[in-house]
């Protein structure tokens, strides 16, 4: 835990970005380090977290520090049902789907956002070549060593990608590139 938030540096970008009141929904929550910095910082938000791996919920859903303000189900974000939301974060998760069900899950995010909210996207763009082997390598230890399970052959797709559906369904995108050794960008996708 203290690595990983570390290397987040505690969240402060998603902190800033998201907003201080509502429901947010951060899907792929994993442990839920996430969710939980997110309440922390606010007592005026929702904050549901949702994982398809029931080891990591199980342990997001027994913490001592959860309060009624959070939440956590095991579910696959491309066949459950996703809450109503403010804000949905999808952070390092996308490229664990199928090219065709990364775009699903895009437009379900946004088919589900209430109106002013938001979606917090990070993931890797495979056109960043230089730096996208930063990438590929932590992606390939964490998958090995058993802290990320995939089901499917992992898949990396452009910001070009990301760009068009979110175009195409007529909302704003910006990108934040913040990383100097991976290709993470982080989108920041509104109406």
């Amino acid at each position: 835990m203290r690595i990983k938030v570390g290397l987040e540096d505690n969240y402060k970008l998603f902190e800033s970005l998201l907003p201080k009141k509502g429901t947010i929904t951060d899907i792929g929550c994993g442990y839920g380090f996430l969710p939980y910095m997110l309440s922390f910082m606010s007592e005026d938000r929702i904050v549901i977290g949702t994982d398809y791996d029931e080891e990591k919920i199980a342990v997001a859903d027994n913490c001592f520090a959860k309060t009624k303000n959070l939440s956590f189900f095991a579910a696959d974000a491309t066949t459950c049902d996703l809450p109503k939301s403010d804000a949905f974060i999808m952070s390092d998760i996308l490229h664990y789907l199928p090219k065709l069900e990364q775009e699903k899950l895009i437009i379900k995010c946004i088919n589900n956002l209430n109106p002013g909210g938001m979606i917090l996207l990070r993931d890797a763009d495979s056109s960043l070549a230089n730096r996208h082997w930063g990438t590929r390598y932590t992606e390939f230890i964490s998958t090995n060593v058993g802290f990320n399970k995939t089901k499917n052959k992992l898949e990396f797709v452009s910001s070009n990608f990301i760009e068009e559906i979110v175009l195409k369904n007529n909302f704003s995108i910006q990108k934040i590139d913040n990383t100097k050794l991976t290709s993470n960008i982080t989108y920041v996708i509104k109406k």
